[in-house]
């Protein structure tokens, strides 16, 4: 069965209600009520808002509707003389005809209209039937009177009618709200009941002045609530913010951790490094990004950086020698830093070998002419060589050979390879050449040094003659091809195990002791 959400009485009680109330959510519905006077839960122009909306709201417009109407003083109510019900007005809001008839004014603008006594008590205050049923009762002029008290006293509707009254009084101070409204009332009732011109200000006036009295005390109580309320939401925000700042400050150091774990791990080092080796050999884009896929990218660092990224940064690093990678905020700053130390260090490196090797190539080793040409070619091939010119090549063919009339770097040289020429030519003996010596070694060369030299003191002589090593570098390279001719001579003596059986039972006696 439906339910009926708004009768055609309270229909037309918000109807005339509403210029005095102004709600914004009433004024947009107030079309539909007036196009339908009943509304059900049903009805099939309501749309699932609108009728939620009537559902929610209809008992606080009501109630609001009830206090923007006052009983019209100079004629609050009348009787009709006629028995005949045909006789009779209708009530405005119901639409019955009514023998008794209250008239109530709108307080905002004073349109009045006619109301029977059954909606008189169904939609009007508290305050309105009390007025009707003195002036009904006791006094014609009760209305009146209580239009003069009220502007005398406006404190006093409040004390009577307004249950929200002083909401932060103490409970300790109702008792004496409580004497307040009950002494107010008893003193405005015995005023309205009968006709007078003076008001009761005499046996007002202790009622009014205790409620003075509490209306200071709510205001303090309200006060001491706000400062309460501000020093409550103060804490909290304060509360708040430490958490925030100690949640900002864990998920930073989280995110430094796994940083310095990253960074320190060994599949990141040799990731970079692969790909730094891949950006200092100046590939074309579409080539990188090829033998970019075959280098197996850790994990962690695939939600950091993709190959798009590292494309731009190899076309950067190609252009400019660095990697700053600007156009890409969302990349890793250290991520862009450690790609671009890496690439640097590696360049650097790969250029100083290829000077070492094109000086050796030209001037270094003992080559004959079809050797040189050869070593040149290959040394052409990388990006480096790619940098110089034709004839440079030529140049650097003929050198050894026209070094002996003329022993200068020729002047149309490039400058970087004039000043890697120098800095080699500095470091040659008084006569003869000797090759320039690299910085480094790698296992691979190593290895060629062994295969090629029969025992231990050629080995040594030919790597001083080749490589220059830090200190700490060399002393490890020494003693690893020394141990390597030890274990080959044990291995071919047949005396391998013996030996490593001894050296174990040596280093536990030198652990004893």
């Amino acid at each position: 069965m439906a339910t009926t959400i708004l009768t055609p009485a309270e229909n037309r009680f918000l109807q005339l209600s509403q210029p005095a109330l102004q709600l914004t959510e009433l004024t947009r519905v107030m079309p539909l009520l007036c196009d339908h006077p009943t509304i059900k839960d049903s009805s099939d122009f309501l749309s699932r808002s609108t009728r939620q909306l009537l559902l929610d709201q209809r008992v606080n417009w009501l109630v609001q509707g009830s206090d923007v109407w006052k009983l019209l003083a100079r004629l609050p109510y009348a009787i009709n003389a006629s028995d005949r019900r045909a006789d009779w007005h209708h009530c405005a809001l119901c639409h019955k005809p009514v023998r008794y008839e209250y008239h109530v004014v709108l307080r905002t603008d004073g349109h009045e209209i006619l109301v029977g006594s059954e909606c008189v008590k169904k939609f009007m205050s508290d305050e309105m039937q009390y007025l009707m049923t003195i002036t009904t009762e006791d006094n014609f002029h009760a209305v009146a009177q209580y239009d003069d008290l009220t502007a005398q006293y406006p404190q006093v509707p409040e004390i009577l009618w307004d249950q929200q009254a002083l909401p932060h009084l103490p409970q300790q101070h109702r008792r004496r709200q409580h004497w307040v409204k009950n002494g107010t009332k008893t003193t405005v009732t015995g005023y309205l009941k009968h006709r007078q011109q003076t008001l009761p200000e005499t046996q007002l006036s202790p009622y009014l002045a205790e409620y003075t009295q509490l209306q200071a005390v709510d205001r303090q109580m309200a006060e001491r609530q706000q400062v309460q309320q501000q020093h409550a939401v103060q804490q909290q925000a304060q509360l708040a913010e430490k958490e925030a700042a100690a949640a900002w400050q864990a998920a930073d150091q989280a995110q430094l951790t796994a940083e310095q774990q990253l960074r320190a791990s060994t599949s990141y080092q040799t990731y970079l490094q692969a790909v730094a080796a891949l950006m200092v050999q100046h590939l074309p884009l579409p080539q990188f990004k090829q033998r970019l896929r075959g280098i197996t990218m850790p994990p962690a660092l695939g939600q950091l950086v993709n190959s798009y990224q590292l494309g731009v940064m190899a076309t950067e690093f190609a252009r400019a020698g660095q990697i700053t990678a600007t156009r890409l905020q969302i990349v890793p700053r250290y991520l862009v830093a450690d790609l671009n130390r890496f690439s640097r260090q590696l360049a650097a490196q790969r250029q100083r070998d290829w000077d070492d090797d094109v000086f050796n190539a030209a001037l270094g080793f003992e080559l004959t002419a079809d050797q040189r040409r050869q070593r040149l070619t290959q040394l052409r091939d990388c990006w480096e060589g790619r940098q110089l010119s034709d004839a440079c090549y030529a140049t650097l063919l003929r050198l050894r050979e026209s070094w002996q009339q003329s022993p200068v770097i020729p002047a149309t040289w490039p400058e970087k390879l004039r000043q890697a020429f120098q800095v080699r030519l500095a470091e040659q003996p008084a006569t003869g050449w000797v090759p320039a010596k690299k910085n480094h070694v790698t296992p691979s060369q190593l290895r060629q040094l062994i295969t090629s030299q029969a025992d231990f003191a050629t080995v040594v002589a030919q790597y001083h003659r080749l490589y220059a090593l830090p200190t700490a570098t060399e002393a490890v390279t020494l003693s690893a091809l020394h141990r390597y001719y030890l274990v080959k001579a044990d291995q071919r003596a047949g005396r391998a195990k013996a030996t490593a059986k001894l050296v174990t039972e040596l280093l536990k006696e030198t652990v004893d002791d």
